[in-house]
């Protein structure tokens, strides 16, 4: 056994190195020599395959590229909280194996299947020069297989009525074009893509899709049956409310506009199957899966498996945020392929490029933010008015030295506070989100429980004697567990306010509890970007990392200030923006590779 800069792992020959280096770690270390005990495999390349594959999979990647390998373990050997005691080592100077005698050794090994090998015939595959854990193969081939089989138009399209609903739901309006052919390609095919940023109308499209949906069924004796979903309860709930205040409810029932999450549509539980599969597929015309972007791999191949031939599915989101914690990029890897849609003059993929809600120049700057180009950035943002950058770096600072972000909190705390004594539960909930606090990290001198500890500070009212000291008045709440009984979800916030009741806890759900039915429930004085998905906040303050950070990509700084409604103020050093610019997300997937290679014509190279 090696102690390794605070982690222990059974490592031997071979991976003594890249355990010290930070590439592998005690999981993946044991996943190899149990694998390799297994098939009695002694060839010490291969196993260092195994635990890079492990730990490429527990960094988001679905393989390990072996061309690509130097640049993901760059990841991996990186820390949220360095430790100045164990400098990183150069990765060149470990001892790689040669790629071609890699690869030979791979091939010749009991643990490795290629392409043709019988599913579940060997624990790893070697595919296109990349090593994949057995199931993650089997979840994209499902993927890839289901999702080609499904291209192409939908059955019983009644075209005289498809064009009465676009022209009652759509006018004259040059900016309404791509909404209406979102609308017209999903009802036309079997399979379709509405990807957009914030503010492009992807909800409001939703919207208009589901009644023209109702129509197509409107003189058949069965009613339409349509599936909402989302991959969190927080953004299902979202799109329920979103679309019922746009009265949709109705037009098609409201039992139609309720969202529910994936893992409850396909009714799958802790440590059970799911309800649905390939022999009980979903009893559903329609399914409609909103925040697309943070579905992973294997959630991908269990809806699929789940839908029958007739079901219309339709996909939903930014292929530009951040990808799921899970492993794969589902969106981002489906909408870089021109997918078949309802004919040949049709993709399936729309995007929504027109912005309806969203403030001009934080959409420029996500624009530029996307092009990955660092000076068009940094220039950019010099003369953006809704942009504020501040150059330093925020281990070695406090709000002390930062006096704007102090003055937005105190500002905050206020507003909280003077809305929670009053019993005001909408304006306590709007200056909850007037200004939210956002970091890359969740711990270290960059993460939120640094930055947490310091708004907390400034934020927190003095309470007067006796005041409860847990609930106190303008405590701000995130929800860290699903309670469907109670309609919370994962991600809601909320603020503690004085009622006629009582003191209750007011979420964003537009619901209020008494404390004592709440648990898992915590103070939120900052968040990381990822808890921040599917939020908006009307200012935002960001807090970089240095750039050195494995965090700091293009999508976590796209994400993070597409949330912003008005203002985006950035802390921390000038070239840690430009890294996180020109660096793109690091995950590895055959998922495009293989699309491309189903819609090559026969004897195409």
């Amino acid at each position: 056994m090696n102690h390794t800069d605070g982690r222990v792992v059974s490592a031997r020959g071979l991976l003594t190195p890249f355990t010290q280096a930070g590439l592998v770690d005690a999981p993946d270390v044991h996943v190899a020599a149990m694998l390799a005990r297994t098939a009695g495999e002694t060839d010490e390349r291969v196993v260092l395959a195994a635990a890079l594959a492990v730990r490429a999979l527990r960094a988001g990647s679905v393989c390990l590229p072996l061309s690509q390998v130097h640049r993901l373990a760059a990841s991996f050997a990186h820390r949220e909280d360095p430790d100045p005691l164990h400098p990183q080592m150069d990765l060149q100077a470990l001892p790689w194996p040669e790629p071609q005698q890699w690869s030979a050794a791979l091939r010749a090994s009991a643990l490795v299947g290629d392409a043709s090998a019988a599913p579940n015939s060997h624990p790893l595959r070697l595919v296109d020069e990349a090593i994949y854990l057995e199931r993650y193969w089997c979840d994209q081939e499902s993927v890839v297989t289901r999702l080609m089989a499904r291209c192409g138009p939908a059955d019983d399209v009644d075209e005289q009525v498809l064009s009465a609903s676009l022209a009652r739901l759509f006018g004259d309006d040059a900016h309404e074009a791509g909404q209406r052919m979102a609308v017209e390609t999903a009802v036309r095919a079997r399979t379709a893509v509405i990807a957009g940023g914030p503010g492009t109308g992807k909800t409001t499209t939703v919207a208009r899709l589901v009644s023209a949906i109702a129509d197509q069924f409107g003189g058949r004796p069965a009613p339409v049956r349509i599936g909402l979903a989302a991959p969190t309860g927080k953004a299902a709930a979202r799109l329920s409310q979103a679309l019922q205040d746009g009265q949709l409810s109705d037009q098609v029932g409201l039992a139609a506009t309720r969202a529910v999450t994936l893992h409850r549509l396909l009714g799958a539980r802790p440590g059970h199957s799911a309800n649905h599969g390939p022999g009980n597929p979903l009893a559903l015309d329609l399914v409609v899966v909103d925040e697309m972007s943070m579905v992973s791999l294997s959630l991908m191949a269990r809806l699929l498996d789940a839908l029958s031939d007739h079901t219309r599915l339709v996909m939903v989101g930014d292929p530009a945020q951040l990808t799921p914690v899970d492993a794969g990029a589902v969106l981002a890897d489906i909408t870089a392929v021109p997918l078949p849609g309802p004919d040949p003059q049709h993709a399936a993929i729309v995007e929504l490029q027109h912005g309806f809600r969203f403030n001009a120049n934080i959409a420029a700057f996500a624009h530029d933010v996307r092009s990955g180009d660092p000076d068009t950035v940094l220039s950019g943002m010099d003369a953006n008015p809704s942009v504020e950058f501040v150059d330093c770096d925020p281990a070695t600072v406090d709000l002390a030295g930062l006096p704007r972000l102090r003055a937005d909190l105190v500002g905050q705390a206020t507003a909280l506070l003077g809305a929670a004594r009053e019993g005001d539960v909408d304006g306590a909930i709007g200056a909850l989100d007037s200004h939210r606090l956002l970091c890359a990290h969740r711990s270290g001198p960059y993460g939120v429980g640094r930055w947490s500890a310091l708004a907390e500070r400034v934020q927190r009212p003095a309470r007067p004697a006796g005041e409860q000291q847990e609930w106190y008045l303008g405590r701000p709440l995130l929800a860290t567990v699903n309670a469907a009984e109670l309609g919370l979800s994962n991600g809601d916030t909320g603020i503690v306010v004085n009622t006629a009741q009582g003191i209750r806890a007011a979420m964003s759900n537009g619901r209020c509890y008494p404390p004592f039915l709440l648990t898992g429930v915590e103070t939120m004085f900052a968040l990381t970007v990822h808890k921040s998905q599917g939020s908006q906040f009307d200012r935002l303050t960001l807090i970089l990392p240095s750039p050195d950070s494995p965090l700091l990509t293009r999508e976590l700084i796209y994400t993070a200030i597409t949330r912003a409604r008005r203002q985006v103020r950035i802390i921390g050093p000038r070239e840690s923006l430009a890294v996180a610019v020109r660096t793109p997300a690091r995950r590895a997937s055959g998922l495009t590779g293989q699309l491309l290679a189903r819609l090559q014509p026969p004897g195409t190279a």
